[in-house]
């Protein structure tokens, strides 16, 4: 991606999924993946990423829910995902509905 940060593709994340960690960088092909509460910045250019990510945060959109009955849809292969806790909102749910998309021949 064109004027990205360097240590953005090269700084050197623990990722903790769960049972499982592993290695990775914030950017790979053409996704970010960057979420401060499993990943732990191993390098300098990692913490400079995780300042990057900081910085930018003022330029993200927010999902606000405003009407009952909202679906909020998210590509769990391209989004690192965390949600804020619910017990303040105990009639809120979250619910996994998984879509299998065919691909167009081009």
């Amino acid at each position: 991606m064109r004027g990205l940060p360097e240590h953005v593709h090269h700084g050197v994340f623990l990722i903790s999924s769960g049972k499982d960690s592993f290695f990775g960088t914030a950017y790979a092909g053409r996704r970010f993946r960057y979420d401060p509460g499993c990943m732990l910045p191993c390098d300098a250019r990692a913490r400079q990423t995780a300042q990057f990510f900081i910085d930018v945060e003022k330029y993200a959109d927010e999902h606000v829910w405003s009407e009952p009955g909202q679906v909020l849809l998210v590509d769990n292969r391209r989004v690192l995902h965390a949600r804020a806790s619910a017990e303040q909102e105990p009639h809120r749910k979250v619910q996994r509905i998984s879509y299998h998309l065919k691909r167009e021949a081009s």
